[in-house]
């Protein structure tokens, strides 16, 4: 990418980006309080709040194009950096905004901080058991900490799907459990929750620098950093909402520095051509076998944060195969995967054993609710229900799944306007896989749709496998890091705009500019509560549509449609371009 020098007046343009940016972070803090939890759903300025994220991501995007194209000084790189940190300063104390899993988050730090595995009881069974009829010392000692401290009880109230145990992975619990301790006694839920975004805040920090790093390593214009630090999506997820993906994000971006240096620390920024190790020092081999082992090491921990980074570990593997040979690739495999099962061991069912019958008498405790007898369940329950049953705001698996199960499942004279396929090959696709689901059709049609997806998705991280091992340039490497995770995101049943975050680190390594848009574009994910909540029967705008379907059968296609139709189009031109110049070239060489 060919830039130019910083243009006499930038510091005029940066410093009135700053400032609109600024103000823009300032009204929406200021239109937070209006989405408290208490306030009815029906009175939240959800359009305001996503014409507000929409002006802030028009700067946002100005000011990436500016810095494209010319070359912020180290000055302007420091006000771009204090402006991302005011702005998230701005944004930290605000209620979060239509979002309530970080409720959930407390709860589970209050449980890790008891010493109790937070997959085993469902907040419910804590909600409705009675102390005296609790038989599991564990499920006693929640009951306890509920009854001892009111704000608790509330927090237990706010806890959506409760009935579910938890399914965020024991790494990110150990944050929760971390903020939890920090927690006075008695602490307003409004400080618990300043409390747990001030460690978020330190992730998000913490990556934005890691992006710093990894441009200077790979060569690429520093002034691309304002593509992560400045995003209103990663402002008002982590921030603002507090979502526990940035910690996933962090370690994620750690791992994939360490691999940068596994493969060329000692041999220039930009460098990532194969190597001989046989020629080679034994102290350099040594020294970015290390690199290799903790790439390993981290990659495991993100694992453990949230699971979707296992979807780089082939890469990583290729990465360490092609610089470091056999000898590190298995060193480093080996690390990765003791260190992803020993995080991810509390998350395995327990081992069932049989405890002595107790004498048959009529007691409180014989007579006690089920919920609180048997309150441990499976602690994969929620993480398995989350994989086989979750659908939110998706577009290419919502086109498929609308066209695979049988139309009978459809709501009559609400068909999705885009379901074409016929009921006989539906049926005969779905019905003799649906006795393996308890006759459960809509979970069969779920999971041969959810299995064709991974295929895709594994077919295009094969490609980019492939494409970053004969890669000389390390910056493809990340590119196509970024492109595994990208399509993973987009052709999964959960399209929830925080788990864009998981690839913003990346994108200033993406060679189309339609990527950077989608940052935006995903915003448009809110709009689907206001239609809920304005129209929960009615048809909207003369569609047989209401509330959550008219959002998914028509908003969504506004949402994806044309930014997918442009993705299109705009690789579609790289290739002809890249064909010409190949032509070019092998003319001159000629």
């Amino acid at each position: 990418m060919t830039q130019r020098r910083p243009h006499p007046a930038s510091w005029i343009v940066w410093s009135l980006l700053t400032a609109v940016s600024g103000g823009l972070y300032a009204l929406i803090a200021r239109v937070s309080s209006r989405f408290e939890y208490t306030q009815p759903f029906i009175d939240r300025p959800i359009p305001v709040m996503v014409a507000l994220l929409g002006a802030a991501f028009a700067v946002y995007l100005l000011a990436s194009l500016i810095a494209a194209r010319w070359a912020p000084s180290r000055g302007q790189l420091g006000m771009i950096a204090g402006a991302a940190l005011l702005y998230r300063l701005i944004l930290l104390p605000t209620p979060p905004i239509q979002e309530v899993d970080i409720y959930r988050y407390l709860w589970d730090g209050i449980v890790v901080s008891q010493g109790i595995n937070p997959f085993r009881f469902p907040p419910q069974a804590v909600r409705e058991a009675r102390l005296d009829a609790v038989r599991d010392p564990r499920l006693a000692s929640l009951v306890q900490v509920r009854d001892a401290d009111p704000p608790v009880q509330t927090l237990l109230a706010r806890i959506h799907y409760a009935e579910l145990p938890s399914v965020y992975p024991p790494v990110s619990q150990a944050v929760f459990a971390a903020a939890a301790w920090m927690a006075p006694t008695q602490a307003s839920i409004a400080q618990r929750i300043l409390i747990l975004k001030i460690w978020l805040l330190g992730f998000d920090l913490a990556t934005g620098a890691l992006v710093l790093i990894l441009l200077r390593e790979t060569g690429r214009p520093l002034g691309m950093f304002v593509l992560y630090a400045w995003c209103p999506l990663v402002l008002k997820e982590f921030s603002n909402s507090g979502h526990l993906d940035v910690i996933a994000v962090f370690l994620t971006t750690l791992a994939m520095w360490l691999a940068v240096r596994s493969a060329v620390c000692g041999r220039g920024r930009a460098g990532g051509e194969a190597r001989d190790t046989r020629r080679e020092p034994d102290s350099s081999v040594g020294r970015r076998g290390r690199y290799a082992l903790a790439g390993g090491f981290v990659l495991a921990l993100a694992v453990g944060a949230k699971l979707y980074p296992i979807w780089l570990f082939p890469l990583f593997a290729a990465l360490v195969l092609r610089h470091l040979g056999w000898k590190w690739l298995f060193a480093s495999s080996g690390m990765f995967l003791a260190t992803a099962i020993f995080v991810l061991w509390p998350l395995l069912p327990e081992v069932p054993h049989r405890e002595p019958s107790p004498p048959q008498a009529s007691s409180p405790a014989a007579t006690q609710p089920a919920s609180a007898s048997a309150a441990s369940v499976d602690p994969s329950r929620g993480l398995r229900t989350f994989l086989t049953r979750w659908e939110m705001n998706d577009f290419l698996f919502m086109i498929a799944m609308e066209n695979v199960k049988p139309i009978d499942l459809q709501q009559a004279g609400r068909e999705p306007w885009f379901s074409v396929v016929p009921q006989a090959p539906r049926e005969a696709l779905i019905g003799p896989l649906a006795g393996w689901f308890a006759g459960d059709r809509w979970q069969a049609s779920f999971v041969v749709v959810r299995l064709a997806s991974l295929l895709a998705a594994l077919a295009i991280a094969m490609w980019c496998i492939r494409r970053a091992f004969l890669a000389a340039d390390i910056g493809v490497w990340l590119e196509s890091a970024f492109l595994t995770l990208a399509w993973f995101w987009f052709l999964s049943p959960t399209l929830n705009p925080w788990y864009w975050t998981w690839v913003l680190p990346l994108l200033a390594l993406a060679r189309s500019r339609v990527w950077w848009w989608m940052s935006g574009v995903v915003l448009v994910y809110y709009l689907r509560f206001w239609f809920i909540y304005q129209f929960p029967n009615s048809p909207v705008a003369g569609t047989p549509y209401a509330g959550a379907a008219f959002f998914d059968y028509i908003v969504s296609w506004c949402e994806f449609g044309p930014w997918l139709a442009w993705l299109i189009l705009d690789h579609a031109r790289q290739r002809v371009g890249s064909r010409r110049g190949g032509e070019k070239t092998g003319a001159a060489s000629c």
